[in-house]
């Protein structure tokens, strides 16, 4: 691969760490009237984000360094991003469980941000998916793997049929 597309990738993955800086920077709004309940509400989203981008950028770079780790590479990825999407669920479920009309609003400003840094993993997730024999169903529910498929039809379709998808 060429120089400028490794570090391309590499950037995506990094760039988790700046959505999760995003997503802490709600706890700062002036639209945030509860800043501990926003705090509460986004940390162990952030957290999960932080430990994964870790992960990723380590086993990214280790699949170039030393390509015979791929098999064990692949259970690290894959649970990473597992977890990461498991966060994405409690942050929904946390929100969901919200009813107060304060906290309706300070959802509404983590949403656009939490919305960003899905679409984020989902790339980095095919991108992945490219490097490693990776599975849907071992990282995400069937629902969001059916989903995934579906909406990433094209790329998926030009990864070799070997492949966990």
């Amino acid at each position: 691969m060429k120089k400028e597309l490794l570090e391309k990738q590499y950037r995506q993955i990094t760039g988790l760490y700046d959505l999760a800086e995003d997503l802490a920077n709600t706890v700062e709004s002036d639209f945030v009237k509860d800043k501990e309940a926003q705090m509460d509400l986004v940390e162990p989203l952030i957290a999960q984000v932080a430990e994964t981008a870790d992960i990723l950028s380590e086993e990214y770079v280790s699949l170039f360094e030393v390509p015979i780790r791929k098999k064990s590479a692949k259970g690290r990825i894959e649970t990473a991003l597992r977890k990461l999407f498991a966060a994405f669920d409690d942050y929904r479920a946390r929100t969901g469980q919200q009813g107060k009309k304060t906290l309706a609003a300070l959802v509404n400003i983590a949403d656009p941000v939490v919305d960003k840094l899905r679409k984020q993993v989902e790339k980095i997730t095919l991108l992945f998916m490219q490097l490693v024999e990776l599975s849907l169903d071992r990282i995400m529910h069937k629902g969001e793997a059916e989903e995934f498929r579906r909406v990433n039809e094209k790329e998926l379709s030009s990864l070799s049929p070997q492949l966990g998808v």
